[in-house]
């Protein structure tokens, strides 16, 4: 059987359908699963997947700050069924909008309680949406996602207006899974198209399964996009599982 993932979703969700498509072609069994229609109302749980996938787009407008209502709705509405998500050890992927929705939910960089955020994802340094093909160097870490992708350089688009993770705190830097640039990542632009700090453009949480990156693995898994860099992340969560 294939490992079936589920892609969840919510008024101005925009790369849903894609990201689905994308983890076809990783190998899993994709649905489409409706943050209020389908879990809050209660005909499915979050549980009754292998792999959760947040993808990008403007979940409810970016009404509050980007990606913050879903986060609520998760947090206040679904809080059980999170807990029961990281007991499991289920993997998560958190796409740009959807690494947003992580980091407001608290569950990266992922040392604290469900629902206390310890980082923020900031308007870009930029003061512009940035829509654009950077490259990413992957990390030696202990994330699922990443795994027997370590020292590969990778190519992907990003396309946000917030994007600049800011941590509080201690942070370590072995939770890093990718950066923009080199090997040490580069807080120059445009190769760091938001100004993040230590180039960081994805990290995961202490456990390795929770994983969130602003670049856009679901428009990359074609040569003729330009690269199939990305189905390399999505095939490492599928075979990870």
């Amino acid at each position: 059987m294939k490992p079936r993932v589920y892609v969840l979703y919510s008024p101005g969700t925009n790369c849903h359908l894609e990201t689905a498509g994308a983890f076809r072609l990783a190998g899993a069994e994709a649905e489409i699963c409706h943050l209020t229609d389908d879990l809050i109302a209660g005909r499915r749980r979050m549980t009754g997947c292998d792999l959760l996938a947040v993808p990008g787009g403007f979940s409810f407008g970016d009404h509050l700050a980007a990606g913050r209502i879903f986060a609520l709705d998760l947090v206040h509405r679904l809080r059980d069924q999170l807990l029961e998500v990281k007991e499991k050890g289920i993997p998560v992927i958190g796409i740009c909008n959807g690494f947003q929705i992580l980091v407001n939910a608290g569950l990266l960089p992922g040392t604290a309680p469900v629902g206390e955020p310890t980082a923020i994802v900031d308007r870009n340094n930029s003061a512009v949406f940035e829509s654009r093909w950077v490259t990413l160097s992957v990390q030696e870490s202990p994330c699922v996602w990443t795994r027997g992708l370590a020292g590969r350089m990778l190519r992907m688009p990003v396309a946000h207006g917030e994007g600049r993770l800011l941590i509080h705190g201690e942070f370590d830097e072995n939770r890093t899974a990718v950066r923009y640039g080199t090997m040490e990542g580069t807080e120059s632009y445009p190769e760091n198209p938001n100004g993040s700090p230590g180039g960081r453009a994805g990290i995961c949480d202490p456990s390795g399964r929770i994983f969130g990156l602003m670049p856009h693995p679901e428009r990359a898994v074609y040569p003729w996009h330009g690269s199939a860099d990305g189905l390399e992340i999505l095939k490492a969560g599928v075979k990870a599982v």
